[in-house]
């Protein structure tokens, strides 16, 4: 299965504050919006799990899904730091 890692992972602040994710890739990034996120509308929502369907499906690049999903995550509100490796 490919899952479409990114080059560089999205932290973000999810689930309460100082209660980090990782997502590494583009099929961790579909599991995050359908199963973790806060909120199942917004343009910028919908855009990145067309998005992460695209990418999976070879049919878009990588990091489309990655800059999408930052764009949902900024949406929603959720915060998005910088990665600490």
């Amino acid at each position: 299965m490919n899952e479409k890692w990114w080059q560089e992972p999205v932290v973000l602040e999810l689930g309460g504050i100082g209660k980090y994710q990782v997502v590494r890739n583009t099929r961790e990034a579909a599991e995050c919006l359908l199963d973790r996120w806060p909120v199942h509308e917004g343009r910028a929502y919908k855009a990145a799990i067309t998005m992460c369907r695209y990418v999976l499906n070879g049919e878009q690049p990588v990091d489309y899904a990655r800059q999408d999903f930052i764009a949902a995550a900024v949406e929603a509100f959720i915060h998005v730091d910088q990665p600490r490796f």
